[in-house]
């Protein structure tokens, strides 16, 4: 009975027989205990057929008997294998060494990440697990039980309501849950609401106090908007005024725009390095010697090989520079003014605040002089008004007279 496994330990080999009496050969073979399988009849005279290494070494006085002639095929099996080996001992000690080396980088962590934080810095993290030895380069043998880790972790980030802390092939993931307080709102001592620029008034909406103004109404800056005095004039308490009142203000504003204008476009030329990744380390392959673009946009592609979740320590980067070049173009008027109102509309929502809303737009003046094009825009905003200002003392009550 034939066994895989033993034929490849002791190595076997194909051979051809030739000869007229080749048939008697190879029965006399067989009745001496050579194995030999795989018997194929190739021509009139001649036969393939596989038999063990050491049986090989017996045919020589059968050969000699019936005048046949062998000549070896193929060679199978282990002691080949080793021989090939011993031949090529350069090639096989560099991909020993290559998958050593692949062993070590695996062995290190070579990225710490940081994810779920809200209110904490993830540098604040990331200091707090390099004081527990999770930092890039350190062995993974040297660290400590993930469970501990967590527990150390969280004695030292206490804004943390949990901390989860796993290796993912070279990469350390560090997961936390922060503590979800209820902010404490602050006390609003007493106040009053007053203007603080002049407008119209747009629209009032009191929540606490009393209303001063009406839609319509044209205020001064400084002008008492919503009280924060409360009651009649016999009894009357100070409150935090709160609510919003908006206007409608006016601005001016003057922008200038040059005509010139300058923008890059591409050229078509490219140049693509590829670098070796090992570990935090990018190695530039090719090309060795690289001119650089006077201008140019930068793109870049990294690719990491990984084994289910586990990331290995070698990756490939590929870095292109796309060429670009600078082209001058002369704006018409028409664009000019455009964008001279873009700008000054930007700047005006800028001071005016983030829920500001120009309700009107009117250009008063454009002239184009030494290369540019002034302007000169008078912008209607509707924004809130309202300042704060506090309450010193609470004003007595008058005298009755008698």
């Amino acid at each position: 009975m034939r066994s895989g496994l033993r034929e490849w330990m002791s190595g076997h080999v194909r051979i051809t027989v030739r000869g007229k009496r080749f048939e008697r050969f190879l029965n006399m073979a067989i009745r001496q205990g050579i194995r030999v399988w795989n018997i194929r009849r190739v021509g009139t005279e001649t036969c393939s057929c596989d038999l063990l290494v050491q049986d090989f070494f017996r045919l020589r006085p059968l050969l000699k008997e019936t005048g046949c002639r062998v000549h070896v095929q193929k060679r199978e099996g282990l002691p080949f294998f080793l021989l090939s080996m011993r031949r090529r001992a350069g090639f096989y000690t560099g991909v020993a060494l290559f998958c050593f080396g692949l062993y070590m980088l695996s062995s290190f962590v070579w990225q710490v990440e940081v994810v779920g934080t809200k209110k904490l810095h993830p540098q604040t993290v990331a200091k707090a697990a390099a004081q527990l030895g999770i930092k890039e380069g350190v062995w993974k043998v040297k660290l400590s039980e993930p469970g501990q880790i967590q527990q150390e972790m969280l004695k030292l980030i206490p804004q943390a309501s949990w901390i989860g802390v796993s290796i993912q092939g070279t990469k350390a993931v560090i997961q936390v849950v922060e503590k979800e307080e209820p902010e404490k709102p602050v006390p609003l001592g007493p106040r009053h609401l007053v203007a603080k620029k002049r407008a119209v008034v747009h629209t009032v909406l009191p929540e606490v106090g009393k209303k001063m103004v009406s839609v319509h109404q044209v205020v001064d800056k400084g002008q008492l908007l919503i009280s924060g005095i409360i009651g009649n004039e016999e009894r009357q308490r100070a409150v935090a005024a709160k609510g919003t009142v908006k206007g409608e203000v006016w601005y001016i504003s003057e922008v200038s725009v040059p005509t010139a204008r300058v923008h890059y476009e591409l050229t078509g030329d490219k140049q693509q390095l590829q670098y070796l990744l090992v570990g935090p380390y990018a190695l530039q392959i090719w090309p060795w010697k690289v001119e650089p673009f006077v201008h140019a946009e930068t793109f870049e592609v990294r690719k990491a090989p990984k084994i289910a979740d586990y990331s290995l320590p070698l990756g490939w980067k590929t870095v292109t520079h796309v060429e670009t070049k600078a082209v001058k173009r002369e704006l018409s008027m028409e664009e000019a003014v455009a964008l001279g109102k873009q700008t000054a509309r930007e700047d005006i929502l800028r001071k005016a605040g983030g829920d500001a809303v120009i309700h009107d737009e009117k250009v008063l003046h454009v002239k184009r002089e030494n290369g540019k094009v002034y302007l000169s825009i008078h912008f209607s905003v509707i924004e809130e008004i309202t300042q704060e200002q506090p309450i010193v003392t609470l004003p007595q009550p008058s005298a009755p007279v008698p």
